[in-house]
């Protein structure tokens, strides 16, 4: 639905609750006055259709979904296990967004592949919530890094709070569950964050080392006491020349790292030629970020605790 699609469904719920009032002042004059008459009257309870929220990731989708329960449906424009740096729109997606209530995405240059969406004039008047808005970017190589979500105290500390606040102004009348759904949700956060600190506990400090395939964990790195050492791809969808990844196996050969990690949805050949190359053993291409996978890694509590438990395993 979009902004006008809204106030329809508000007056839908409206329709219903006075289709209810008449029935019950005809009840009255017609003399209905017994339980078993009035049990068959319409219950003037009815809830309206869940929001439409789109998102461009399967992770904000998750996350969304969290903060407004059943008040809400979220769906991503980008398929679970397809990243959004290189994602290019499908027609279907223009069709998603005209339905659209609210449109959810991260900014900082993540899923710019929405401005083309929008320009088009497809879902151009529909309420937004760039999540990244506020958050100091951590710059890397002249760059704004806009893999917050990486790092929960971030989601707990902006993004679900957008989230809330957005949703409250569409739909006032359910802010108050909104709210209670927000703080539990960052409760959960919170333990997330506790759980993923006791993980990288158990790797000994000089082996928290991270070689990954795209610029994804700068967060994560900072927020858990990980030393970043290089990255395989630059600019994701543009493969690295024979000198940088010369350049790369000399770095990760020297600083004694003990795995190479990767993500599901890139081709794992580059990250085992690496590893080859540098004498590293250990090989992970089935970490998620930028986009949800299978259980358990299938909602974003899920994907931070996969992913750490497999990062510590490998470098343990």
């Amino acid at each position: 639905m979009t902004a006008i699609g809204h106030g329809m469904r508000q007056r839908i719920a409206a329709g219903r609750t006075a289709t209810v009032v008449v029935l019950l002042m005809l009840a009255c004059l017609s003399g209905w006055g017994s339980a078993a008459a009035q049990s068959t009257l319409p219950s003037p309870s009815l809830a309206p259709p869940p929001l439409d929220v789109v998102t461009t990731t399967s992770v904000f989708a998750d996350i969304v979904q969290n903060v407004g329960g059943s008040h809400v449906h979220a769906v991503s424009i980008i398929p679970p296990g397809v990243g959004p740096e290189d994602y290019e729109p499908r027609p279907q997606d223009a069709q998603l967004l005209a339905g659209a209530e609210l449109i959810v995405s991260n900014g900082v240059g993540l899923d710019d592949f929405l401005q083309k969406l929008l320009a088009s004039g497809t879902g151009g008047a529909t309420p937004q919530v760039v999540l990244g808005d506020g958050i100091p970017p951590l710059i890397i190589d002249g760059q704004p890094n806009p893999h917050f979500w990486l790092d929960p105290s971030l989601v707990a500390g902006y993004y679900v709070p957008a989230i809330q606040r957005s949703l409250s102004s569409i739909d006032p009348t359910d802010a108050a569950d909104y709210a209670t759904n927000a703080a539990a949700y960052a409760d959960q956060l919170t333990q997330l964050d506790a759980d993923l600190a006791a993980v990288v506990a158990t790797i000994p400090p000089e082996s928290r080392k991270l070689v990954t395939f795209h610029d994804a964990y700068p967060y994560l790195a900072q927020h858990f006491g990980f030393q970043l050492v290089g990255v395989i791809l630059a600019n994701v969808g543009q493969e690295p020349s024979a000198a940088d990844l010369g350049r790369l196996v000399e770095t990760v050969r020297s600083a004694n790292v003990k795995a190479v990690f990767s993500e599901a949805q890139f081709n794992p050949q580059l990250a085992q030629t690496l590893a080859d190359e540098a004498g590293v053993t250990h090989v992970v291409t089935t970490l998620y970020n930028d986009a949800l996978g299978p259980a358990p890694a299938d909602t974003y509590l899920g994907m931070m605790r996969y992913d750490m438990d497999s990062i510590a395993a490998a470098l343990r």
